[in-house]
């Protein structure tokens, strides 16, 4: 009888670690689209970029979306694909966004050559702006947008800070270095003197 009542037990055990093992690989993280980070502070008059990301989707082919901006503080210079598409060394073709006065359109990118998307968390694309006038804080906000899979069915995902991409705008503030990303920026501009080099930024 206690052998019987030790086995049971041993079941009961083995029964319930095996469903909270089953019940934790089913749960993953939400995924999500915005800016990363969503909030950051620039100096007044330099170039900076956002970086539009998702986290924890699975099968992306394709993506798209619009920008809206307010030009009293930021004036768009491009947009740059990020690297997500490509990140299994897949084609990849970026549309150049259609620009208005106060918002980026169009923004968008498909993988080419592969028949499966992309699974994980990447950069979509990093759009850079110039950083005008100083500000405590202006908001770009990411509407219309749309991820799809190998299928051209939506791929579903939640935002990240409500689709918004936050900067501060300071006059005293240091430069905020970034990675180049489609082209070289805060870099050093170098000028040169007969007697000696001028480092400007």
């Amino acid at each position: 009888m206690t052998r019987k009542l030790f086995l049971v037990i041993l079941i009961i055990a083995f029964a319930g670690a095996a469903a909270l093992l089953l019940t934790h690989q089913g749960v993953s993280a939400t995924p999500q689209l915005g800016c990363k980070p969503a909030v950051f502070t620039v100096k007044t008059g330099q170039i900076f970029y956002y970086t539009v990301a998702v986290t924890d989707t699975t099968d992306v082919y394709a993506w798209q979306f619009d920008m809206s901006y307010n030009p009293t503080y930021l004036e768009f210079i491009g947009a740059y694909p990020g690297d997500h598409l490509r990140s299994d060394s897949a084609g990849n073709y970026f549309v150049q966004p259609v620009v208005t006065s106060n918002e980026v359109q169009l923004v968008a990118n498909t993988r080419l050559s592969k028949n499966v998307g992309i699974n994980g968390s990447g950069y979509l694309a990093h759009l850079y702006f110039r950083a005008k006038k100083a500000t405590t804080g202006v908001n770009s906000t990411i509407n219309d947008h749309m991820i799809v899979n190998r299928n051209a069915l939506n791929v579903t995902y939640s935002s990240y800070n409500s689709f918004r991409c936050k900067v501060i705008i300071s006059d005293s503030a240091p430069i905020y270095v970034q990675p180049p990303v489609g082209f070289l920026t805060n870099m050093p501009v170098i000028i040169k003197s007969p007697n000696f080099l001028v480092f400007l930024r």
